[in-house]
């Protein structure tokens, strides 16, 4: 995007993006940022680093337009800081997630799971309601976008745990576009297979999941980041939507 097109479709007001300092939360980050929003780049304690590469690199574009907000959501009862509030998110991007894999007899992988997608954005959602936003003359919430996986209806084997917390978050995320009509937009956006991490190894099975896209490639962060922004500022008829950004993957039968 160049700097006139930057300007031209600059949006006012703050983002918050859970989980935002690296991979496809910097990706959301970096596009909102561009639109013109101020964006607050929530990080766990393992992401330090990642998050003030980030910060700095989009302070420099805009100073004063970014702010870090570091919790570790599988500590239950983080603090929400009293600043966040007021500082006036008018969209709040539910990425922070965990994949790790469990059983249904794993009950703290059930835990950790559900705290990490469902328990610290139910918090953070909290936090942000509208109502009390509104009688203290804050900015309201406009859009929650909740980043899900296409793996709540096409479960894999042996993640049962993160599987039911993200069909749980869209639940949630679902119901808030009722709760919250008409002044917060709330949707889903269900991704499918994004670049692999750096530790994966197995090359026979990333070719069967290529092999099972009908676009034939894996997503890109950019792809993610594009379907997020659309829904946060764009698609200002749009509510109570899941929308898979997968290749068409989901379609997919054998």
């Amino acid at each position: 995007m160049s700097a006139s097109e930057e300007r031209s479709s600059a949006t006012a007001g703050w983002a918050l993006v859970t989980g935002g300092a690296s991979r496809g939360g910097a990706a959301i980050c970096r596009m909102l940022h561009a639109r013109g929003m101020s964006v607050v780049i929530h990080h766990s304690p393992r992401s330090v680093a990642a998050a003030e590469a980030l910060r700095d690199s989009l302070a420099a574009r805009r100073p004063g337009s970014v702010r870090l907000w570091q919790a570790d959501f599988l500590e239950s009862g983080f603090p929400v800081p009293d600043w966040l509030p007021t500082l006036g998110v008018t969209v709040l991007v539910c990425n922070a997630s965990q994949y790790k894999p469990s059983k249904v007899i794993d009950l703290q992988a059930f835990r950790d799971d559900f705290e990490v997608h469902v328990v610290a954005h139910a918090r953070i959602l909290a936090a942000l309601h509208p109502d009390p936003r509104a009688s203290l003359g804050y900015p309201l919430l406009s859009s929650v976008v909740a980043i899900s996986d296409i793996a709540v209806e096409r479960a894999p084997v042996g993640h049962i745990g993160y599987t039911t917390a993200k069909g749980a978050l869209e639940t949630m995320v679902l119901a808030l576009a009722n709760d919250w009509a008409p002044h917060t937009r709330c949707n889903v956006v269900q991704v499918g297979t994004l670049p692999f991490p750096e530790t994966w190894t197995d090359v026979v099975r990333a070719d069967k999941i290529v092999a099972s896209i009908p676009l034939a490639r894996i997503g890109t962060f950019e792809d993610l980041a594009g379907a997020v922004v659309f829904l946060a500022l764009d698609a200002r008829y749009i509510t109570g939507q899941k929308l898979a950004v997968d290749g068409g993957r989901n379609r997919f039968l054998l």
